[in-house]
Parts: structure tokens; C-alpha cells; sequence
């Protein structure tokens, strides 16, 4: 099928991409003592976790459904070839290098790693585990061809993280683990498809839903309140507020967001590394102030993927390891 934007997904994912990065970036300068862990931060980190992942996961349900159709062993296997290229380039590529980084600084990383190919292939570290899941969701979800099986497929999926959230830790086998617990939100994006869902007309019940997922994610922190239902819950509600807002503010997209959704792949995978990097130097040299460290932190972790994503296009070949299937796609 012929793929057009969705600027509402491309928006969402801008969305998930920041707050992805400033979780990644908060957690790593506060184990590393930078900056205090305050209150603040502490409901920050918790809050972004219930919901902004699974928005990557809703956007990548809603676009295979809406552009996709893997219905026999045919279809199945074609769209498997070309996602063992898509997701699996980028994921070995990136989680390699890191391995590498904190392999090499060990003692200057906050967050230490087991072997590569247990790394790989068995405990994905972040953020590819990702990636790693994604693969797996499209190796058993196939796409819905009627609101009768959609129903079949949400209700499958909600049985399995019903599954998870009474099993509390999950299952020893980390693929099925993961798979059983995002399966919903990736449903849940191929349900707004399906049930051709009118995005726009509800920002008065995203307001609704946000203002409630805020006041409840403060009470939840203030209380010490750790149950996975209710996180869930919080998940499913949060999701519904950026999805709407978003939305519905569709036509008043400005040019930051714009220019952001072309490399949130490449920011995705490579913000770490970057700023890692950037942190690693910084304490070598003696700057330890939280200041610079935050300034130049933030803003490496956007551009430096951005500037290298502009200079792997212009080289073609290296763009292979952000977007494979732009070079070998007709094949598979």
C-alpha cells in the first residue's frame, strides 16, 4: 500500500521520543551523582513510564494495520523478512556499540552489562529492548480483516497482560515476558485503525483524561502506591490524553515538531550513546557541574543523532544501519 504521513503519529512519537530521552538522560546524571535525587525526580521518572513507550508501540500497531495486510503463511512470511531487516540491522547495530561503550568505560558507566550475545539475544538493554520486542509482536500478530476478529485480538491481548499483572515478575523467558506484556498497546494502536476511531473530535476528553492521569499519578507517588493494574490503568488513561490532544492540534504542528519527527529513529537509538559519551568526557576533564552537564546533555542527545543521521544519508551506505530497508526493502 502507499504510505502518506500521519502527522499525528508522527507527533505522538515526537512526544515518546523526548520523553524518552530526558528519562534516559535524568536517570543516567542522577546515578552518576550529578544532580540530587529529588522529589521532582522521582515522580518525573515514574509518571513518563507508564505511558511513553507503549505510545511507540500504539503508533506501530496503528501503521501496520492501516498499511499492512498479513493474513496467510505468505503475507506472514514476507512481512517477517522485512522486519528481521528493519528492526534487526538498527537493533544489532546499536546495541553492539553500546555494549562496546560500556564495555570499554566500565568503570565510568552507571549501569553495567553482561555478555553481548546474552545481550542480544536474551536481556536486551535499553532502549532496544524496544526493538527487540517489536520484532517478536509482528512474528505472532497478524493484522485484523474485520471489527469481529479485532474485538477477538484486544480481548487476546488484554488475557495476556492480565497474565503478566498477576504473575508480578513475569516469565523467565524475557521474549515471552515482554511480548505478553506490551501485546495490548500494540492492539490497541491497530484498534484505532480498525474501528476508524475520530481522533480529532475528542480534545475535550483528552483534557479530561490528562488532567485526571495527573492528579492520580501525584497521589499515586505521595502515597508509595506499586501495583502494575494501576499503573496500567494510569498507562491506558495517559495514552488517550497525548493521542487526543495531539490530535486534535494537528493543523497547529510547528516546525521544531516537524523537523524532530524525521529523526526520532535516529535520536531514538543513538541518544545514549551520545550522551554517555559526552558525560564520560565532561568527568575525565574535571566538569562536574550540573549546569553544563544538563545544557549540553540535553542538547547532544538531539542533535548529535540528528547531525549523524544528515551525514549517514549523505553517505548512503551508512544509512543502511539506521533504515536498511531503504536500500534492500524491494528485495524482501
Amino acid at each position: 500500500m502507499q504510505k502518506e504521513r500521519e502527522v499525528w503519529v508522527d507527533n505522538v512519537k515526537v512526544i515518546a521520543c523526548i520523553l524518552v530521552v530526558l528519562g534516559h538522560f535524568f536517570q543516567s546524571i542522577t546515578k552518576a551523582g550529578i544532580i540530587s535525587d529529588n522529589v521532582l525526580y522521582q515522580w518525573f521518572n515514574q509518571t513518563i513510564y507508564y505511558f511513553h513507550v507503549p505510545l511507540f508501540f500504539i503508533c506501530s500497531g496503528y501503521l501496520y494495520q492501516k498499511y499492512s495486510r498479513v493474513d496467510d503463511a505468505s503475507s506472514w512470511i514476507k512481512n517477517i523478512l522485512k522486519k528481521v531487516l528493519a528492526l534487526g540491522v538498527p537493533y544489532i547495530t546499536f546495541t553492539t556499540a553500546t555494549w562496546i561503550l560500556k564495555t570499554v568505560f566500565s568503570r565510568s558507566v552507571n549501569t553495567q552489562i553482561g555478555g553481548l550475545g546474552d545481550t542480544l539475544f536474551l536481556h536486551p538493554t535499553a532502549p532496544y529492548w524496544y526493538l527487540y520486542t517489536l520484532f517478536f509482536i509482528f512474528l505472532v500478530t497478524p493484522t485484523f480483516i474485520g471489527i469481529r476478529i479485532a474485538v477477538i485480538g484486544v480481548c487476546i491481548a488484554l488475557v495476556a497482560k492480565i497474565l503478566i499483572l498477576i504473575r508480578g515478575g513475569g516469565y523467565s523467558v524475557y521474549a515471552v515476558s515482554t511480548v505478553l506484556s506490551n501485546e495490548i498497546w500494540f492492539v490497541l494502536g491497530m484498534s484505532i485503525c480498525i474501528f476508524d476511531i475520530r481522533l480529532k473530535r475528542n480534545r475535550l476528553l483528552g483534557l479530561m483524561f490528562g488532567t485526571v492521569f495527573l492528579a492520580l499519578s501525584i497521589v499515586i507517588y505521595v502515597m508509595n502506591i506499586d501495583m502494575p493494574a494501576i499503573s496500567f490503568i494510569l498507562g491506558v488513561m495517559a495514552c488517550i490524553a497525548v493521542i487526543f490532544l495531539v490530535a486534535s492540534c494537528e493543523e497547529k504542528t510547528g516546525k521544531a515538531m516537524k523537523s524532530i519527527s524525521k529523526y526520532t529513529m535516529p535520536i531514538f537509538l543513538m541518544h545514549t550513546l551520545f550522551t554517555a559519551s559526552l558525560r564520560i568526557i565532561l568527568m575525565k576533564v574535571g566538569i562536574t557541574n550540573a549546569t553544563v552537564h544538563v545544557i549540553l546533555g540535553v542538547a547532544i542527545s538531539f542533535l548529535g543523532p540528528m547531525v549523524a543521521a544528515w551525514i549517514m544519508k549523505k553517505t548512503k551506505w551508512m544509512e543502511f544501519f539506521l533504515y536498511p530497508n531503504k536500500l534492500f526493502g524491494k528485495v524482501v
